[in-house]
């Protein structure tokens, strides 16, 4: 099938394979939006897809077959989850792969990200005026290196393209953003370009990310399902808020605008289970 100009049959199965990487239906549609305009912009006619029957009844019939995948709970990767992940990458053949899955891990739980920040949405889509390159980060001190600079131009909640910086220390740990992400940088090489790339220079995408976490996970002994790439970011709110991190700084580490955060935060039975005991010593006789 051919990219461009596009044709009802080649978007009904690009549509498929979105669902099952487990994109929701508003990003799809985003998608559908984004190969309009890359088509009208190759100068190669409108596609029109508002008048492409069979794709938007294929589109209908995702969202009605039974709860979305966005819908439903997504579970968080934990600090936990995060050391068994980097077990099953370490073992691939392919170091630059498992060096690069590890970086982009890191930097999505511990900066908090939406992996649409850090990663670009396909393989085509690249935009180096909106998406993470390599000149977005930079090291404070390369001999004595104690932060990472991550320069984030697009968000969701940033439609203007403000821009914001998010900072990640060192952490002397095996869980170190700063130590990974620098290893992944030593093996890419400075050249410009999408911070994260395989060796031939294609751009990791979402949907590859969700598939290599899913992937991961099932080789731990997890179920998958309801992991995806937002996983990363509810596993930091959700760590942040159980350390005692204030939530006004979890707010301002996952640039939240409003109080929304809060149903990120999962907090696990084992913790709920002693607040009886407390809330009985706390109240005195």
């Amino acid at each position: 099938m051919q990219a461009y100009p596009t044709s009802e049959k080649t978007l009904t199965h690009f549509v498929a394979v979105l669902y099952r990487d487990g994109l929701a239906a508003s990003t799809v549609k985003s998608y559908l939006a984004a190969v309009r305009y890359n088509q009208i912009a190759l100068g190669l006619g409108d596609p029109r897809v508002g008048d492409m029957p069979h794709l938007e009844y294929v589109v209908k019939g995702f969202k009605k077959s039974g709860p979305s995948r966005s819908s439903q709970a997504r579970l968080p990767v934990t600090p936990n989850i995060l050391r068994k992940l980097r077990t099953v990458w370490q073992k691939r053949p392919n170091l630059y792969e498992a060096s690069m899955l590890w970086a982009i891990s890191c930097l999505c739980f511990f900066g908090f990200l939406r992996t649409g920040e850090a990663v670009a949405p396909s393989d085509k889509n690249f935009d180096p005026d909106v998406h993470l390159g390599y000149t977005d980060v930079m090291v404070d001190n390369r001999e004595n290196p104690q932060y990472i600079t991550v320069r984030i131009k697009a968000s969701k909640t940033d439609p203007f393209r403000k821009g914001t910086r998010i900072y990640l220390g060192v952490t002397g740990t095996d869980l170190c953003p700063v130590a990974a992400i620098l290893d992944y940088m030593v093996r890419r090489g400075n050249h410009q370009g999408p911070m994260f790339q395989f060796q031939d220079h294609r751009p990791l995408t979402q949907a590859r990310l969700v598939t290599e976490l899913r992937e991961a996970l099932r080789t731990s002994g997890y179920d998958s399902h309801n992991y995806a790439g937002h996983s990363y970011r509810i596993g930091a709110a959700t760590t942040a808020a159980l350390c005692g991190i204030q939530d006004s700084t979890i707010k301002m580490l996952g640039r939240w605008q409003s109080s929304a955060y809060t149903l990120y935060i999962q907090t696990p039975p084992s913790s709920l289970i002693p607040l009886s005991k407390r809330l009985v010593s706390s109240a005195g006789n």
